[in-house]
């Protein structure tokens, strides 16, 4: 018997266990919801029929006109029609942590219908993750602290509008910003950023995303940014884009400007530790204005992590790095190779530049198929590597496109020494010699290089046409822009780290079918 008994219990216990394995997880509901400052912990609504709570997760607004709502756990906010929530010195929505269940917010709401919420503390705060999703729009407004301030992800989708205007940031994230499939998203900051996270910003599906700040970075990720098939509007002080961890732009319509910061530095797209991907019919509008400026610039210095790279393929690019006085910055001098000293004119303006030091993958800039109008007051592209012993290299590379500007245009070498560290690279200008300074007059200052199909046949470097002869329209043609003599040979594209940078090289490799099988077979892989 007790055989029988410890078999039935055993069985039981598996049964159950089993069972629970296989049953879908329920989510908690919010153990209380506070409306209007009235605290309710079981299902409840106003008279009016402007509020509802179930009891559970959800709570219906209907033309709702009055004070903060608070929640412990999970909260489902759905409206309709045209909501007011109003709060001081207390976050207008909040869902906390509950104690058995996370933090989790989720609003929604229908065609037409609005929500506005306003504090003088955050307007919308979670210490969970956040999701706006639906057609109605949400106008969130801190006249103190982050109009939406999500403490782990937050989500946005939906065909609906987000407008999010904070004193310090406009959107606020500890963790992912996912932006898909979305209407327009605006968010202005006063004091810090439009848009903030602590981890990855991935804009994509076509929606429109606007960010500012009047004295921050636009949009800053401590992870990465990806917008793909999407629209990006930034313009910030001393940054417009900073991503730590790589930016990537893919059939994105981007546009930058980024103001002089507050020791007059001033850089539109950056990012630090890995690399800048423009591609697949990209198109991106950079202009950085400072006293020390760059539209595009990816710098790295760690031997660990990438970086230093900026690829663009098959997009239309324009990057202008303008030079603005700042009035208390230091005069720039520098040391030339006979060991003279210089005062160099204004400061350091470059349209796209991409930097390493020792120990690190040198700098590469590359251009594939790709309409690229490169401006800066200094000089409109820049690929330089730092090293003690003058061996590390920065490299441009153009394939399937040629200088168009300035004529006779071409890439040189750099090279100087600057206490005790080599500096050396390359740049677009004109000349055969190495040069060893930036403000060297043979840099040129404005560039643009053009794919095959923009180029008519008589302007083909290199070629003539027959006086009588009848065009037959444009080859596509690869063309590699040739380095003055004693530059480094260029060889392949340096690898990315990631499944775009295949997607790169397949493109700029395309025709040859040995090659593009390869490709194709790596990206599988990765």
């Amino acid at each position: 018997w007790r055989r029988v008994t410890r078999r039935i219990v055993a069985g039981a216990v598996c049964a159950l266990t089993v069972s629970s394995l296989l049953m879908p997880s329920v989510s908690l509901a919010a153990e209380w919801v506070k409306v209007g400052g009235n605290k309710y912990n079981t299902a409840a609504s106003d008279e009016a029929g402007t509020w509802s709570w179930d009891g559970a997760d959800d709570l219906k607004l209907n033309n709702y006109n009055g004070g903060e709502i608070q929640a412990s756990g999970k909260l489902n906010v759905n409206y309709s029609g045209t909501n007011i929530v109003t709060a001081e010195w207390i976050e207008s929505i909040n869902v906390s942590q509950g104690t058995n269940e996370n933090a989790e917010l989720n609003i929604q709401g229908d065609e037409g219908g609005t929500l506005s919420v306003t504090s003088t503390e955050d307007a919308i705060l979670s210490t969970g993750n956040i999701n706006i999703d639906g057609a109605g729009s949400v106008n969130a407004t801190s006249t103190g602290f982050d109009a939406i301030n999500a403490g782990g992800d937050l989500a946005i989708k939906g065909s609906g509008n987000v407008n999010a205007t904070g004193a310090s940031d406009g959107i606020r994230a500890n963790g992912n910003i996912t932006i898909d499939d979305s209407g327009a998203v605006t968010a202005r900051a006063t004091e810090d950023k439009g848009i903030g996270t602590d981890k990855n910003l991935t804009i994509k599906g076509g929606g429109t995303v606007e960010a500012s700040s009047e004295k921050d970075a636009a949009v800053e990720a401590k992870g990465s940014l990806a917008a793909t098939n999407a629209s990006l509007n930034v313009n910030g002080v001393e940054y417009g884009v900073y991503a730590h961890k790589g930016i990537t732009l893919d059939h994105a319509n981007v546009t930058v400007r980024a103001g002089k910061g507050r020791y007059g530095g001033a850089i539109a797209l950056f990012t630090y530790q890995d690399d800048i991907v423009v591609k697949n019919g990209s198109t991106v509008d950079a202009l950085a204005e400072g006293e020390v400026s760059a539209a595009f610039s990816t710098r790295n210095d760690r031997p660990n992590e990438k970086g230093g790279h900026i690829y663009i393929s098959d997009s239309v690019v324009k990057a202008i790095a303008r030079y603005v006085e700042n009035g208390d910055g230091p005069i720039p001098y520098s040391e030339n190779q006979d060991g003279e000293t210089r005062r160099e004119p204004q400061g350091e303006n470059i349209g796209i530049i991409a930097q390493t030091s020792e120990g690190v993958t040198p700098a590469v800039i590359s251009i594939i198929r790709s309409k690229v109008t490169a401006e800066g007051d200094t000089a409109a592209i820049f690929a330089r590597a730092m090293s003690a012993d003058g061996k590390a290299i920065g490299t441009i590379k153009i394939e399937n496109a040629a200088i168009q500007t300035p004529e006779g245009g071409k890439v040189i070498d750099y090279r100087k020494l600057r206490d005790g560290i080599y500096e050396a690279g390359q740049t677009i200008g004109t000349g055969d010699a190495t040069i060893d300074s930036p403000y060297d007059a043979a840099v040129a200052k404005r560039t643009v290089t053009v794919p095959p199909e923009e180029i008519k046949p008589e302007e083909k470097p290199g070629e003539t046409k027959p006086e009588g002869s009848k065009s037959e329209g444009t080859k596509t043609t690869k063309t590699v822009a040739v380095a003055a003599k004693g530059a480094k040979t260029v060889g392949k594209l340096a690898a990315t780290g990631d499944a775009s940078s295949a997607a790169i090289i397949a493109t700029a490799l395309v025709g040859t079918a040995a090659i593009v099988t390869g490709a194709l077979a790596s990206r599988k892989r990765s």
